[in-house]
């Protein structure tokens, strides 16, 4: 069940995200997507170290958040297509 959060908050992280880091010219797919990765890559590295957010929602919101970003931002030093 913990997973289907993760992708609901980051296909809505996605949304935020890429407004955040305009001039991206991905598209709100693009940002989606990448920020649905970024948000289960976080959610799945920070779960392994043991630094899993104890606020609930909103904690897993906050590690969703800083995935995408993160994502975004790799793929845009990258210049991924």
């Amino acid at each position: 069940m913990e997973i289907v959060w993760f992708v609901v908050i980051g296909l809505s992280v996605g949304l935020v995200a890429g407004q955040f880091l305009q001039g991206n010219n991905f598209g709100i797919r693009g940002d989606m997507a990448f920020a649905l990765a970024g948000a289960l890559a976080g959610g799945i590295a920070l779960g392994a170290l043991g630094i899993a957010p104890e606020g609930g929602m909103a904690g897993k919101a906050v590690m969703a958040f800083i995935g995408a970003i993160f994502a975004l931002f790799l793929r845009r030093v990258l210049k991924v297509a």
